[in-house]
């Protein structure tokens, strides 16, 4: 059960975002919330939220962060939800250097969400009184297990499992430009009205005498003319009549499916689009936290009893081994090679 945050830890969270806004990052209202190990890796295992439609897809990520912590594989430090307020979890029991360094860090996630152009993507309306963006994700998650849930007892758990998984096998295959044109109008398909005649006559050059007609409008004009209205009549029948990028966007369109197949693949499509933005930007979107909170901590956070017990953790976070790609790593020194350019006038 999720614990209220401790004074001495609501106290370090004033502090740090004073430090943080002192800095200039720009972030949206952040809840900290205090979670046990067991109840980490159960959120962390929906993708940090705490509610989501039932599958074993879920479980089976839990049973594989539960194994990796036991074994000391990994260990989960940090964890932030992109929504308004947005809400970051802290592990029961973490020293208060942890604490302090994962509160610096969430605070440099949730500038990033909230500036940078990918996230708009998750934008669901603006507040007319601050004019900042609206992201209700942990309600709409909510909403769309409910959904699922509905349907499963409607329908029978295992169809809609089975459904599930044929939709989650697509879920890449959306058209990640689209939340950003939003004027952008689908191609006309099979099941809109679509004007399929052709003109009798083909468009052919007028002639005044009948004798001219072999000339004006020699066979080869005409044979070509026949081509361009047969090909303007196969168009109408294409569908889609552009290529489109949105797979699950035009199945939920044209495929021939129930109503229950339709809602759940549109669960599985809005999901899709809130995810994009965080697997598009995550090197930059660590190396981002990374950088600020190694800028805090160093600087105004930590003490000199603490700094020592800070670089050992920060030095961990940032190990490599050979065959893997450390996004914290790579992330940080992409914004110090900027930082260093930029110093040197060299941009």
């Amino acid at each position: 059960m999720r614990k209220r945050l401790p004074t001495y830890l609501r106290d370090e969270q004033i502090k740090i975002e004073e430090i943080a806004r002192g800095f200039g990052l720009d972030f949206f209202p952040t809840i900290f919330e205090v979670l046990s190990y067991t109840e980490m890796n159960e959120v962390a295992s929906y993708g940090g939220f705490p509610t989501r439609y039932p599958h074993w897809r879920f479980g089976m990520e839990y049973e594989q962060m539960s194994k990796s912590a036991e074994y000391g594989l990994s260990r989960i430090y940090e964890m932030v939800i992109n929504n308004t307020p947005s809400v970051a979890y802290l592990l029961e029991g973490n020293s208060l250097v942890d604490q302090k360094l994962v509160m610096a860090h969430v605070f440099g996630h949730v500038d990033f969400f909230k500036n940078n152009f990918a996230f708009r993507a998750t934008d669901q309306g603006t507040d007319p009184r601050t004019g900042e963006p609206i992201r209700k994700w942990i309600d709409t998650m909510a909403n769309h297990g409910a959904v699922v849930r509905r349907w499963a007892n409607r329908v029978g758990v295992e169809e809609v499992e089975q459904f599930i998984d044929r939709c989650l096998s697509l879920e890449n295959l959306i058209d990640p430009n689209r939340p950003f044109a939003p004027g952008k109008k689908r191609p006309k398909g099979a099941m809109e009205d679509v004007d399929e005649t052709v003109p009798e006559e083909l468009r052919l050059l007028p002639v005044d005498r009948d004798y001219m007609e072999h000339y004006i409008n020699p066979a080869e004009f005409v044979e070509a003319q026949r081509r361009r209205a047969a090909e303007e009549k196969s168009q109408t029948k294409r569908v889609p009549a552009q290529p489109d990028r949105d797979i699950l966007g035009f199945l939920g369109e044209h495929a021939p499916l129930e109503r229950w197949e339709r809602d759940i693949l549109t669960v599985i499509r809005r999901e899709a689009y809130y995810f994009y933005p965080q697997m598009q930007t995550k090197i930059m979107n660590e190396g981002w936290a990374t950088y600020w909170h190694s800028r805090m901590m160093t600087e105004k956070i930590c003490d000199d009893g603490e700094i020592i017990e800070y670089a050992d953790r920060c030095a961990g976070v940032l190990a490599t081994s050979g065959g893997r790609l450390n996004p914290y790593k790579l992330g940080v020194e992409l914004y110090r090679h900027i930082e260093e350019r930029w110093n040197r006038g060299q941009f």
